[in-house]
């Protein structure tokens, strides 16, 4: 299995820890583009964005650019792809659909006080202080910093489920207000799509290669006695027994620098 696929499975399952609408009710009245970081007890992600009120483009910074991945969210249709530039792949997620935090917003009963006006990384804001419950008695609360045009310049929020906690900051810095070229988000030309059932077969299909199985002959020398085994020349450095995941984490520290 590709590190970087793995590192953005691992990454796609960041975005889930807070409810969907946590990070920003707010839905922008305007087009523009920034520099994000957004921050968890485990993560730091830094991203250029480009967002209008329907679409958002997300830019992973940091590393070798062609290794970044790409998020793009399309709310008018329903659907987030990420794309693997050096791969020349994308996978398609259904929004609203395998997350159930995404479907049961509107059992969520918010308060929200306006604390105050500021200027905050240049631009005017209006402070909010926001407390959400939900009927199932999730909750979470924090304070977010926005604009007269629905720009969510901050935002940092405390999610609790029973005993667990999640904290989540996001953080706009050089925000550009301007009309953004369509073809941001939408998939380009020569990608094919990434078939996580068939990687996923693929990859155990090739872990289980040689070894004696169901309806499989075991390789000549597979049941050698080990005193019998060839010696590893000693110029061959030891294998890397670490699993995916933790290769991917390194892969993470890496491109976030965390």
């Amino acid at each position: 299995m590709s590190l970087l696929i793995v590192a953005i499975i691992a990454l796609t399952s960041l975005v889930g820890v807070l409810p969907a609408g946590a990070a920003q009710r707010s839905v922008p009245q305007v087009e523009y583009s920034a520099d994000s970081i957004s921050q968890t007890e485990d993560i730091t992600m830094q991203e250029h964005v480009y967002v209008t009120p329907t679409k958002e483009r997300h830019e992973m910074q940091g590393g070798a650019n062609a290794e970044n991945p790409i998020r793009i969210f399309r709310r008018d249709t329903k659907v987030m792809w990420q794309l693997m530039p050096s791969e020349k792949m994308y996978m398609e997620h259904k929004m609203g659909q395998g997350n159930p935090r995404e479907r049961d917003m509107s059992q969520w009963d918010f308060d929200e006080t306006v604390m105050g006006e500021e200027v905050l990384n240049g631009m005017k804001v209006t402070k909010y202080k926001t407390i959400a419950t939900s009927s199932d008695g999730k909750k979470y609360g924090g304070f977010s910093w926005r604009t007269k045009e629905g720009i969510s310049i901050k935002t940092d929020l405390l999610y609790k489920e029973g005993n667990e906690k999640h904290r989540m900051m996001t953080e706009l810095k050089n925000v550009k207000i301007g009309k953004q070229d369509p073809q941001l988000f939408e998939i380009p030309q020569g990608y094919t799509k990434f078939d996580m059932g068939g990687m996923m077969g693929g990859a155990m299909g090739r872990e289980g290669m040689g070894q004696p199985g169901m309806n499989r002959p075991a390789r000549p020398g597979m049941n050698r006695p080990p005193e019998e085994a060839p010696a590893t020349p000693e110029t061959v450095p030891p294998a890397d027994d670490r699993s995916d995941t933790d290769k991917a984490n390194d892969m993470m520290k890496k491109l976030f620098g965390r």
